[in-house]
């Protein structure tokens, strides 16, 4: 029928321009495999660079204690209102490590995702939507360092209660409001419909069956941006939409890319949001209680102020953080999300029950990314929130035959 298809096409005028269709394929490309292996290889070394840049300044910035004296600076140079103190603290130091930022963005931009065909951005595009972003970043961050400090201030027995439920609250909030209000400002969108209508038609019926309420299939037009492939659910309740990357409905076909649906589908009939909001509550539950336990006495033997609502104890707050989220909760997380996506991927093999599919869909997604499809075991359980690529596919061949 591919073939019929292919002829039919080739049959036309020769003004006209042909684009063939999407081919199953059953090999990686090697030339891809190759460029992939020294992408991630190197943006590996790269990250691990960074990893210790990072700690040493972090450590530097604890043990000098300069945000003490930054704190000190502002209430007795501009203001002792403790949202001015907040505010101004939160904005300076956001300006001085944006700028800090900026070149390492850059050199990561140049050196990697452009050096390697994955984003199209010139200098000047790439400035722009930084920019933009550092701004929303600003505006986001500035209401959370408030309102955390607010929530300190007022409530200095039970903030931990209260700041879960306003962090919950607020990422709800986002979630909705994200796909709105956000996204557009860095990515276009258009309804499916202009340029797929009969896999806009069958998404819009597959979705029904399967029980998503939703009424917009969007065309992600990501292609004037990167060459990555991406598709999936977008939002919550009424803000639900369906984006495709124009980058996918290139290369694949509409049985795999329907594939990908299925997969977001699944988490959303399996509740993985709600398990995920559930765990949150959890985990940021019993990070601040441990947070409100322990931080007077590590501020007294670091000489910071005991006052956890000194914004100028951030360090601290800041050490306690990183040491519960990533010592205590970082591998059973990512554990517990690689589980989750691996239910997913059942989930959709059970509707396109098809190896042939499956693994199509994983060679394209891993050479068009490139992907590492066997990365070090290391990375894996302590970086990795989705299962290799190869062990994927092991999965589906296995689950299939």
């Amino acid at each position: 029928m591919l073939e019929e298809d292919n002829q039919l096409n080739n049959s036309t005028e020769d003004t006209e321009t042909v684009i063939p269709l999407p081919q199953i394929v059953s090999e990686f490309d090697k030339d891809r495999r190759d460029l992939a292996l020294s992408y991630t290889r190197a943006l590996r070394h790269f990250g691990f660079k960074m990893t210790i840049v990072s700690l040493f300044v972090s450590l530097t910035i604890l043990l000098s204690k300069v945000t003490v004296e930054f704190e000190q600076v502002i209430r007795t140079s501009v203001s002792d209102n403790p949202f001015v103190v907040v505010g101004l603290f939160f904005f300076i130091s956001f300006i001085i490590i944006t700028i800090v930022e900026l070149p390492i963005s850059y050199y990561t931009f140049s050196r990697y995702s452009r050096k390697y065909g994955l984003v199209k951005l010139s200098n000047r595009h790439w400035l722009k939507r930084q920019l933009k972003g550092d701004f929303f970043s600003i505006l986001i961050g500035i209401i959370l360092f408030e309102g955390f400090y607010w929530i300190l201030r007022a409530f200095p027995e039970t903030w931990w209660i209260i700041g879960t439920i306003a962090l919950l609250l607020f990422s709800l909030i986002m979630g909705a409001l994200v796909p709105i209000f956000i996204l557009p400002h860095f990515y276009k969108f258009s309804s499916l419909d202009e340029t797929h209508p009969e896999l806009a038609a069958e998404v819009l019926q597959m979705v029904e069956t399967l029980g998503v309420k939703t009424t917009k299939v969007l065309n992600w037009r990501l292609g004037e941006i990167a060459t990555v492939g991406n598709a999936g659910l977008m939002g919550f309740g009424s803000t639900r939409r369906i984006v495709i990357a124009d980058t996918m409905l290139e290369k694949y076909t509409p049985e795999e890319i329907k594939w990908v649906l299925l997969h977001e589908i699944g988490h959303f009939k399996h509740h993985d949001m709600w398990r995920q909001i559930l765990i949150s509550i959890c985990t940021t539950i019993f990070m601040f209680f441990l947070t409100h336990i322990f931080f007077t006495p590590i501020a007294d033997f670091l000489g910071y102020p005991g006052n956890i609502a000194s914004i100028g104890s951030l360090p601290v707050l800041g050490i306690i953080f990183f040491m519960i989220s990533s010592v205590l909760f970082n591998v059973p997380s990512l554990a517990y999300s690689r589980k989750r996506e691996a239910a997913a991927d059942s989930y959709a093999s059970s509707y396109i029950n098809k190896p042939a599919i499956a693994t199509s869909l994983f060679i394209k997604m891993a050479d068009q990314n490139l992907a590492d499809i066997d990365p070090p075991w290391w990375e894996k359980y302590f970086f990795m929130s989705h299962p290799p690529i190869k062990e994927r596919m092991a999965d589906r061949k296995d689950s299939q035959l």
